[in-house]
């Protein structure tokens, strides 16, 4: 069964926290991003997985210098279980957030980013996309990132990185095709909605909707 992981984007810190509240029961992981942290404060990561009791992943597309990488990463993987990079910098600021993760006594995950759903992806992203997947399995990654707007692409990505989960934005408001996406992913893997649950006027319905598709 293809996993949900809300995109948590909003930034109003008393809403986040009621709307992971009320979707906890329908969602397998929450990604948290730059809006709501820079509208807060980074111990909102540590909140919402307190009240999901679920996955926290900080979606912070780190894209910098190894030292930076790092400094952010051991600042994040205080809250978050997870936290997301991009692999276009180079294997070596890839490997300091890794070797961050691995200070920590409990499992933390380094989900790396290969391609984009958005149009702008075309541009600089998707012509390198099959190396950045092939240096994400090279370097053991826990996780990439590729897009459901453009299902033949996920397919390519996910054949090259093999066992690597594979993380998919695009559903909902982006409107990428959620049965050719369920056609190429695997129970290991999540698909990300935003948007189309938190800007819904019932949220909790909305995940509850996401819920019954992945598991029909």
């Amino acid at each position: 069964m293809v996993k949900l992981m809300l995109a948590l984007d909003v930034t109003d810190e008393k809403r986040a926290i009621e709307i992971a509240r009320e979707v906890s029961p329908y969602i397998d992981a929450v990604k948290v991003g730059y809006p709501l942290v820079l509208s807060s404060r980074l111990g909102i990561v540590g909140e919402i997985k307190d009240v999901t009791g679920k996955e926290v992943i900080c979606d912070f597309k780190l894209a910098d210098i190894p030292s930076t990488n790092e400094k952010i990463a051991s600042l994040a993987l205080r809250y978050g279980d997870g936290i997301i990079c991009h692999g276009f910098l180079g294997e070596d600021s890839v490997r300091a957030v890794q070797e961050v993760a691995r200070r920590y006594g409990e499992y933390k995950k380094v989900i790396m980013v290969t391609e984009m759903s958005h149009r702008g992806a075309l541009q600089f992203l998707q012509p390198v996309a099959d190396k950045l997947a092939k240096m994400a399995k090279r370097l053991k990654v826990d996780g990439v990132v590729a897009p459901s707007t453009r299902p033949e692409r996920l397919k390519t990505i996910k054949d090259i990185v093999g066992d690597i989960p594979v993380m998919s934005p695009g559903i909902g408001a982006q409107g990428g095709d959620l049965n050719r996406v369920l056609d190429i992913l695997e129970e290991e893997d999540y698909i990300i909605v935003g948007r189309d649950i938190y800007e819904s006027e019932n949220p909790a319905k909305r995940a509850k909707y996401y819920y019954h598709l992945l598991r029909d």
